[in-house]
């Protein structure tokens, strides 16, 4: 599964390598749609001429095609669940960084003795709770476009594979 997280990595790198990661997913999911196309070409054309035929549903290419789906099917959500609880830690990130901002400025608050004081204590709470909220952002972007190119990248490579075969077979 593809990791953008890039830890200390520039929030605008990150962010950059998840739109990587979705124009990849993108590119993969035309590729997949014209190979998916192809096969349905080629394995129409097969099954019209089996009907011809009562042995010609003997051919093992009807079997593969339902056990390649059960694969690939669960090859994607083995990705999907790996990626969700990547999701569900960038939750529990988001919560507990503004829990730890709260914490924090309730602890310092206690210590001012000035409005200057009660100032700087503002100042640096707001910057701790909007940086943890980018970051939990950005966790949940590279999870969620991890959770997409995981989920597609199996069905992709049995769609561009049988496309290639049938084609090679046909030729």
């Amino acid at each position: 599964m593809a990791n953008n997280r890039q830890g200390a990595a520039h929030p605008v790198q990150r962010l950059s390598a998840v739109a990587d990661t979705l124009v990849d997913t993108t590119r993969r999911s035309g590729e997949m749609g014209v190979a998916a196309a192809q096969t349905i070409g080629y394995r129409s054309a097969m099954m019209a001429a089996a009907l011809a035929s009562p042995t010609g549903f003997a051919n093992p290419e009807f079997i593969r095609m339902g056990a390649e789906k059960v694969e690939a099917t669960v090859e994607a959500m083995q990705g999907v669940t790996h990626g969700l609880t990547e999701l569900g830690s960038t939750w529990v990130a988001l919560l507990t960084g503004q829990t730890q901002a709260a914490v924090q400025a309730l602890s310092d608050l206690a210590q001012c003795r000035t409005p200057a004081d009660w100032a700087e204590v503002q100042r640096r709470t707001i910057a701790h709770m909007m940086d943890s909220g980018v970051h939990a952002a950005l966790r949940t972007a590279e999870a969620a476009a991890a959770i997409s190119a995981a989920s597609l990248k199996p069905l992709h490579r049995k769609a561009r594979a049988n496309a290639r075969r049938l084609a090679a077979e046909q030729a």
